[in-house]
């Protein structure tokens, strides 16, 4: 179990980065085309658009990955129930959210491989672009389970950073 989670760890990152890096690469050469060459590129708004998507749903499940997805903490620490189950159970909200995003995500998908929609320059099937949507909060699902594992099980606190404001309050 621990290989496939370090393996989707990697998938995450590498195309994560890599988004990043298309991101960059693409609006550099937009902005060079534009104003040295006074040429615009056609594609390179589309792409870098794509890219941006990509990178910013596979990025929210590295976040939750990491417990550094935003997370209001304070009214959790005021309630007078325990903070890990109120925290458990933001969790779970987040999981029924996310699968509700998954199942129709993929309706989306199916919906546009039925009838295709293209992208206005590339002319390419949005179905593919997407693909992001339910891998992207399937990916989040497996890793909110995860943090919540390593939270009860090896006593890895939830939010990031949390052991370190604990070291230095003293707690």
């Amino acid at each position: 179990m621990n290989r496939i989670l370090s393996a989707a760890g990697r998938f995450e990152l590498v195309v994560s980065n890599l988004s990043l890096a298309l991101l960059v690469v693409v609006l550099a050469a937009q902005i060079f085309f534009r104003y040295v060459l006074h040429v615009g590129l056609s594609w390179s708004e589309e792409v870098s658009r794509f890219a941006f998507v990509w990178f910013v749903y596979i990025s929210a499940s590295v976040a939750a990955q990491r417990g550094a997805h935003i997370r209001v903490t304070l009214f959790a620490r005021l309630l007078p129930v325990n903070e890990r189950l109120t925290f458990l159970l933001a969790d779970i909200i987040w999981i029924i959210f996310n699968t509700f995003v998954v199942w129709a995500g993929i309706l989306l998908i199916q919906r546009t491989l039925t009838y295709p929609v293209y992208s206005t320059s590339l002319f390419l099937p949005l179905a593919y672009i997407y693909t992001v949507i339910p891998l992207a909060h399937a990916l989040m699902i497996v890793r909110i389970v995860e943090r919540q594992w390593r939270s009860w099980k090896h006593g890895v606190p939830l939010i990031a950073g949390e052991d370190a404001a604990n070291r230095e309050a003293g707690t």
